[in-house]
């Protein structure tokens, strides 16, 4: 299952067709869903579908997808790692999603395990988008090797608020990996920058795939401190 090409094109869906999917299509769901490699092994998460769902930036959609943990470190990093893989997938049949933060299931299952939330079915629009209608930093700011092809694939990435908290320097056969160090009120408002992590890093493992070539993510501390970044881990980077 390649990908790859659906980061280039993908777009939020904010309006759907209320007519749920077939319980054919969401066992497919349920089976893909498992099928998708965790970033870290040692922290699982689960997910349940629902049916309603509400928060600042709720959307009326036939599907409500919630991602939960224990409550493990790494969870929120996985949470974003599959999401991004299951939402590109959602883009290859043609059906459409959106990252839901500031959201939470309301019914009796939930719980403060919850991380986030993906809101997805038929949309009622075009799920693509030109890669012009992109809006995001200069590619230069988040790089010190810009015109790489892993690099412009991570450039894509969404992430809440659009933040796009990351930096991305390569060192000898190293990527260091680094997020943003947010300012207080932003950080009080806002608190996925994990999960946005683990969708960027997404981005990575699908490049990787596409381009035959091994994915490591490791989280050694290597001192190589950055302002105004925390120092998140590197990916062995032979490219």
């Amino acid at each position: 299952m390649d990908l790859y090409n659906y980061i280039f094109k993908r777009k939020s869906c904010r309006n759907y067709i209320l007519e749920p999917l077939s319980n054919n299509e969401l066992s497919n769901i349920k089976k893909i869903l498992d099928s998708f490699e965790l970033l870290f092994k040692d922290a699982p998460i689960s997910y349940r579908l629902v049916s309603e769902t509400k928060g600042m930036f709720h959307v009326l959609a036939p599907h409500d997808l919630v991602f939960s943990g224990v409550g493990k470190d790494g969870e929120q990093e996985n949470a974003g790692f599959v999401g991004q893989q299951f939402m590109l997938w959602l883009n290859s049949q043609n059906l459409g999603g959106v990252w839901l933060g500031a959201t939470r299931d309301v019914s009796e299952d939930r719980s403060r395990s919850d991380i986030v939330v993906i809101a997805f079915g038929k949309s009622e629009t075009t799920i693509f988008r030109a890669l012009s209608e992109f809006k995001r930093k200069d590619v230069a700011t988040i790089s010190n090797i810009p015109e790489n092809k892993f690099i412009k694939a991570a450039h894509l990435a969404p992430s809440g608020l659009n933040l796009q908290p990351w930096y991305f320097k390569k060192t000898g056969n190293k990527l260091l990996i680094y997020r943003q160090i947010l300012n207080p009120l932003t950080a009080l408002a806002y608190k996925l920058t994990k999960v946005d992590m683990g969708i960027v890093l997404s981005h990575f493992y699908i490049t990787s795939k596409h381009f035959n070539k091994n994915f490591k993510f490791y989280r050694t501390d290597l001192n190589q401190p950055k302002k105004g970044y925390k120092y998140f881990g590197y990916i062995d980077f032979r490219d």
